[in-house]
């Protein structure tokens, strides 16, 4: 079976919030790897991190979204520099990790919206995914860049938009990262988008159409791990489901009112329902 993940926020109320005890957490809940965000890389240690990983049979995966002073779109030189730099940081910590993957809105900032030239801005993107996806191939690290709603991203809402930003990037180490959220709000037919993806599909995040965790909503779940199972998705399915208000997790993650009650029954009920799906398709 796939190996099946939980992203930490789940559990945080602050970015900078000890990872140690969640990774315990998270197997005990019954999941294979930890999905860590890196938007407090340096606040990591990742070497104490890596040593709990292995004393627990855990896996990893690796996410960030990057910031205006990190904006590899910006028409400014030494900005776009500061993001590459940002990014080698963060693919280093994968490695380190023995994260696969580096994940999230790594191709421009997370919910900033520049009133200049964005056609300008998309050419500087993939300029910097360019020498990004050559740093990811000397760390043995994939790159994915994750499709996200129109509300979040200017620059990539589609697997369609995805696949033609690949295509003018074209380099094996950059590959796709959807996530069923995002999706629900700008593909017409999920599915079909995750088939159209095929093997460009380097990473996927499930949540319900309204974040809660996956099973729960109006999504047709059965036919999402089909689509998978058709294309032969071979890498993790990780669970990414914002549902606890508190702190500055919940509030930069627009989670105004508790979408669970139990966070430890919650995620333990994710990872059965990704077993569940997973085992129907045989994947």
């Amino acid at each position: 079976m796939l190996p099946i993940g939980l992203h930490l926020s789940f559990w945080q109320t602050k970015w900078d919030d000890d990872l140690e005890p969640l990774i315990i957490k998270t197997k005990e809940a019954g999941f294979d790897l930890c999905e860590f965000p890196l938007l407090a890389l340096d606040q990591i240690p990742l070497g104490r991190i890596r040593k709990a990983l292995d004393d627990n049979a855990m896996k990893a995966s690796c996410s960030v979204g990057l910031n205006q002073s990190q904006d590899v779109t910006s028409p400014h030189g030494q900005i776009r520099k500061q993001g590459i730099q940002f990014l080698r940081k963060c693919l280093e910590a994968a490695r380190t990790l023995d994260s696969p993957v580096l994940v999230g809105v790594t191709y421009a900032p997370w919910g900033y919206f520049p009133d200049d030239d964005l056609i300008e801005r998309r050419k500087n993107s993939i300029l910097s995914m360019k020498e990004a996806a050559l740093i990811a191939q000397d760390l043995n690290v994939t790159l994915c860049l994750e499709v996200v709603n129109r509300f979040e991203g200017y620059l990539i809402n589609t697997v369609a938009q995805g696949l033609e930003f690949l295509h003018e990037v074209n380099h094996s180490s950059i590959k796709l990262h959807l996530d069923t959220f995002h999706m629900n709000i700008e593909e017409d037919d999920i599915a079909g988008a995750i088939q159209l993806a095929g093997d460009q599909l380097g990473h996927i995040h499930f949540a319900a159409n309204n974040r809660k965790s996956p099973g729960r909503g109006h999504l047709d779940w059965d036919s999402l791990f089909v689509a998978l199972q058709k294309i032969k998705y071979k890498n993790y399915v990780v669970a990414e489901v914002f549902v606890n208000p508190a702190g500055e997790v919940g509030r930069g993650l627009s989670t105004w009112r508790p979408l669970a009650y139990n966070l430890v029954q919650t995620a333990e009920e994710t990872a059965l329902f990704l077993k569940k799906e997973l085992s129907n398709v045989q994947l």
